[in-house]
């Protein structure tokens, strides 16, 4: 609305130029205006700008409070080293000692087939033959010395507990015959062929199991490691772009103009906080009316003035010349009106620190 305002103005000062003797255009200071916001938004804690100060590029103009997006940030570095380090332990393949332990597993495990196909040894049968003699011959002698006691149980030589003892002691024996015996039974049958087919599975599980620690990692799973870390690593830049949304700075040499937050105030994401007007970007517009235009070119030095110090005129160059005219706010009938035709030009001052937008102001080609 001030845009248009200010246009509206210029076009009718403009029409009244041209009656001057001085060849003056007249219009209004504009300035590039900025809205600065945050991609976040967030609880405002600190508001650093004051309305109406000049600011330095990078000049941080409110804060937001960081901690949320500080601790995505930390997350994300943390997954991010933990993402490198399995993709370096995937580079580096197994360790010496892994390759070490797989191989021995191997080793260990064809022992233990070689022995189950010999099958049990000839010392070994021997060795339980002769104790099933032993446990036999105490198992007999037990049972004598419970039929002597029996036998003088009757007379009452030996009291009935004596008996009882006995023939505890005979089924002990009894029962260590039978399991020595049992023992050799399977000694001489042999080891049987469902477990030298399971030691042989073993064997074979552990043989693949070290070579694949000797190969190490896939080809496919170290770059599917080095993916993880990239996604990591994107993980961390995003989350640190939002860290930096926490604070709203100044993206060039500005003057503030108004501030929209105060400390406390919850922001939602994109809204604008601040609006910023360009210090090295400030021009004065004026309107030339259509037979004048002739004189006014791209590049050509100038002079400008402002009501706030008239008569002072400022080296200035004009910037640009609309490429389509404007007319008043009514429709053109006739040829004579097309005098109200005006083009907008634009003039740059060389030192545009006096200049305020909104002030009227007037430019003129400069006389050689």
């Amino acid at each position: 609305m001030r845009a248009q305002a200010a246009a509206m103005i210029c076009v009718l000062a403009a029409c009244g130029a041209r009656e001057e003797s001085d060849g003056a255009a007249h219009g209004v200071v504009e300035a590039r205006r900025i809205d600065v916001g945050s991609k976040t938004g967030g609880r405002v804690i600190e508001v650093l700008a004051r309305e109406g100060s000049v600011v330095e590029a990078g000049a941080v103009l409110v804060r937001f409070d960081p901690d949320e997006l500080r601790a995505a940030n930390d997350a994300a570095r943390a997954r991010l080293a933990e993402a490198e380090a399995r993709a370096l332990q995937l580079r580096r393949g197994s360790r010496r000692e892994e390759i070490e332990q797989a191989e021995a597993a191997a080793r260990q495990a064809a022992v233990q087939l070689a022995a189950l196909r010999s099958g049990p040894r000839s010392q070994e049968i021997d060795q339980a033959r002769a104790e099933l003699r032993a446990v036999e011959a105490e198992a007999a002698n037990t049972e004598t010395s419970r039929k002597r006691l029996a036998a003088l149980l009757g007379s009452g030589d030996v009291p009935r507990q004596a008996v009882d003892d006995a023939t505890a002691r005979r089924d002990a024996a009894q029962a260590r015959s039978e399991a020595v015996r049992e023992r050799v039974r399977l000694l001489e049958a042999g080891t049987r062929a469902e477990d030298v087919r399971a030691a042989g599975e073993r064997l074979a599980q552990a043989e693949k199991a070290a070579a694949l620690t000797r190969a190490g990692p896939r080809a496919e799973e170290i770059a599917q490691a080095a993916a993880r870390v990239e996604q990591a690593k994107a993980d961390l830049a995003r989350t640190g772009a939002q860290l930096r949304e926490a604070e709203v700075r100044s993206p060039a040499r500005c003057r503030v103009e108004s501030i929209a937050v105060r400390p406390g105030d919850l922001a939602p994401p994109g809204r604008a906080v601040a609006a910023l007007l360009e210090e090295d970007q400030t021009w004065i517009r004026v309107y030339v009316p259509e037979p004048e235009l002739g004189a006014w070119r791209v590049g050509a030095e100038a002079e400008a003035t402002t009501s706030a110090r008239p008569g002072q005129w400022l080296p200035a160059v004009v910037e640009q010349i609309a490429a389509q005219g404007e007319f008043l706010p009514r429709n053109v009938q006739t040829a004579s009106d097309r005098a109200h035709l005006v083009f907008a030009v634009k003039v740059r001052v060389r030192d545009a620190g006096t200049l305020r937008p909104g002030m009227a102001a007037s430019a003129r080609i400069k006389a050689k």
